[in-house]
């Protein structure tokens, strides 16, 4: 990632560094956003930019307006209209974006063509969130983010003349997708014999019913809900959630679902343990998979860290996105 991509994932985020970002009381406005305090933006079907260009993450629209454009509000338009799920507050998205100045027209930065950016909407910089709450996914859509929405002092990080914490910052971005908080797709009945996986009303597993705590010979991999989502590769940034069990008494000792996060990683990397490795390669994300691992793919019958499970384990994990 190019150094002004860094820099512009650290702004739409509200994450510069402590030395580099204003702090609350100088700068209020770069704080990110929170999803109780997030209004939409107000729409504005006369915003004066024009965008053309086939709507996607891959190719980079062509945008014209004329500087400087200056709104007081935070102001939207939807260019090309999806007809996806609509935006929440507490929603993380996917999207593609080009930055400009309204001071000047300049392009500050731009990841169409790159990975989509992912945020959670209440941690991302205020206009934004306000921007994108109540959009659709597939939407193309123009935002005029209103300086006391924006990235504050921060912004002067771009290097560019007439940018400051009063200019207009002008996005446009494509919506891809709305990450979802659980495995969606079509369920699937697993043979017998397996693990059950218990799970409480909403549908997030809290445990396991063992029927035969026999060690498996080999890794089993289950899918109980079918994602339509691509295959995992190796190499690809996934975010899952996950429970794990002892196979030897259904004991959990480890879970991702009452954190605050899900849990992220590259998988085939050696950064899990072989089972996940070996087990998730192939799923399609958006599947929840059960993976019961044999101890030579886990941590081992005498694991060398003492507070690693012995023995072979059981997982069910959500593979909620990758890239």
């Amino acid at each position: 990632m190019s150094a002004s991509a860094v820099l512009a994932m650290s702004l739409l985020g509200a994450c510069a560094s402590e030395a580099d970002s204003p702090t609350p009381s100088e700068q209020s406005a770069s704080a990110s956003a929170s999803a109780a305090a997030i209004e939409p933006a107000v729409t504005d079907e006369e915003l004066p930019v024009d965008v053309a260009g086939e709507v996607g993450t891959a190719v980079k629209p062509t945008v014209t307006f004329t500087p400087p454009l200056t709104v007081s509000e935070t102001s939207r338009k939807v260019v090309v209209p999806g007809d996806g799920p609509e935006v929440a507050a507490t929603d993380t998205i996917a999207f593609a974006y080009t930055l400009y100045a309204g001071s000047t027209g300049e392009e500050l930065d731009s990841n169409y063509g790159r990975t989509a950016a992912r945020f959670e909407l209440s941690n991302i910089t205020m206009g934004l969130a306000r921007g994108f709450v109540g959009t659709h996914v597939g939407d193309r859509v123009v935002i005029a983010i209103a300086p006391d929405d924006g990235f504050g002092e921060a912004v002067q990080q771009f290097g560019k003349e007439n940018v400051d914490a009063t200019t207009t910052i002008v996005v446009v971005a494509d919506v891809e997708k709305i990450v979802p908080t659980m495995a969606e797709g079509t369920p699937v009945t697993p043979p017998a014999g397996l693990p059950t996986v218990v799970t409480d009303e909403g549908n997030v597993p809290t445990g396991f019913e063992i029927a035969d705590p026999t060690p498996p010979a080999d890794l089993v991999v289950q899918p109980l809900i079918e994602g339509t989502g691509p295959a995992v590769t190796p190499g690809m940034n996934l975010t899952v959630q996950y429970l794990g069990a002892r196979l030897a008494d259904g004991e959990v000792f480890d879970q991702s679902w009452t954190r605050p996060e899900p849990f992220e990683f590259v998988i085939g990397q050696g950064n899990v343990i072989p089972g996940w490795d070996n087990g998730l390669v192939g799923q399609k994300i958006g599947s929840r998979v059960e993976l019961v691992i044999p101890a030579e793919q886990a941590y081992g019958e005498e694991p060398s860290n003492p507070s690693a499970p012995a023995g072979a384990l059981v997982f069910v994990v959500d593979v909620l996105d990758g890239y």
